[in-house]
């Protein structure tokens, strides 16, 4: 199948891309709590202090937060607050500790 094909293929060809932003994303929280698009912000600036002239926006972030989240166990929810921009609550973002990072991997092996 084409699609098949095709989305394979840009798939392979994001995934450098993929690991770079997921390492990029953590670097930003640090030990901070920030929300996607507060963590969108700062790389933003980073990139434009560095001369980077790359179109930044929420799809940049999003995606690999919720890789982050999800399937590597490296950043969890810690609350939730109102955005300004869009005036909707949104999930705000640390690091997770080792101890979350342990029990979130051995979640996976437990069927409820």
């Amino acid at each position: 199948m084409i699609t098949v094909e095709t989305r394979w293929e840009s798939y392979e060809k994001i995934k450098p891309k993929m690991a770079t932003r997921c390492i990029e994303i953590l670097e930003v929280l640090g030990n901070k709590e920030m929300t996607a698009r507060e963590i969108r912000d700062a790389i933003k600036k980073k990139k434009a202090s560095n001369d980077e002239d790359d179109d930044i926006d929420m799809n940049y972030v999003r995606p690999r937060l919720s890789d982050l989240l999800i399937k590597h166990h490296e950043v969890v929810e810690c609350g939730e607050k109102k955005d300004l921009k869009t005036n909707v609550k949104v999930a705000i973002f640390r690091r997770a500790t080792e101890q979350e990072k342990m029990e979130l991997d051995n979640m996976k092996h437990i069927r409820g």
